[in-house]
């Protein structure tokens, strides 16, 4: 299959989700015309344009079976976990946006503001990444990645997920999706960052435990 075929169907996937995630709710509480509703889903689309376009540009990724989380029982649980959390966060926050009597602008900036910022970590992180950018396996031409935005944090595509997740319940002024956000992707990034890092300091050695003592984990100058 050529990279353009796998693109299209990656971009199938993309519509799928997003039609179960955001569209389908919306239109079921009454909200799918709402503009901040039509900014989320293009927020949505734009987001995930970088895996579309890893694709398309480099071939298929990784089959889901040889992603290091999916061999670990605990990660298989964490994965099942944020799946259904995910549904959740989603559609709770559209329903809490549909009963709002009225929206505040300062949170509705604030979470749009995010979810831009969201959108433009994913995409430099894909970039810096290029071919390597995968499922948690390691490949024969593996390489140790540390320029760039990955100058600041180990992991910036993970928090562009969470990133986009808070920018998403923020914009729909949804505080219960909020905390759910927050709690599930703590257990199910955290389960998954350190199955991944372990596998890379197996690879690198000392050359990663050097990168690790050097920079943060998801969060700039934090953690």
């Amino acid at each position: 299959m050529s990279n353009f075929s796998l693109a299209i169907k990656s971009l199938f996937v993309v519509f799928t989700f997003l039609a179960i995630l955001i569209a389908l709710p919306a239109v079921l509480f009454g909200v799918i015309q709402k503009w901040q509703v039509i900014f989320l889903m293009l927020g949505y689309l734009l987001f995930f344009s970088g895996n579309i376009w890893r694709v398309c540009r480099y071939g298929k990724l990784s089959k889901n079976q040889e992603d290091a989380q999916f061999k670990d029982f605990s990660g298989l649980v964490t994965l099942a976990g944020q799946f259904i959390a995910s549904v959740i966060i989603y559609w709770w926050a559209i329903y809490d946006f549909s009963r709002l009597s009225k929206t505040e602008t300062v949170w509705q900036v604030v979470g749009m503001i995010i979810l831009v910022s969201a959108i433009a970590i994913n995409q430099l992180a894909i970039r810096t990444l290029k071919g390597l950018f995968d499922c948690i396996t390691i490949k024969p031409n593996h390489q140790l990645i540390t320029t760039g935005i990955y100058r600041q944090v180990r992991h910036p595509v993970y928090l562009s997920y969470v990133l986009f997740l808070v920018g998403y319940c923020t914009t729909l002024q949804s505080f219960v999706s909020l905390v759910i956000s927050v709690v599930s992707c703590t257990i199910w990034l955290g389960n998954r960052i350190n199955i991944e890092e372990k596998m890379l300091i197996e690879k690198f050695g000392d050359r990663y435990q050097a990168y690790q003592r050097k920079t943060k984990k998801i969060i700039p100058f934090i953690y």
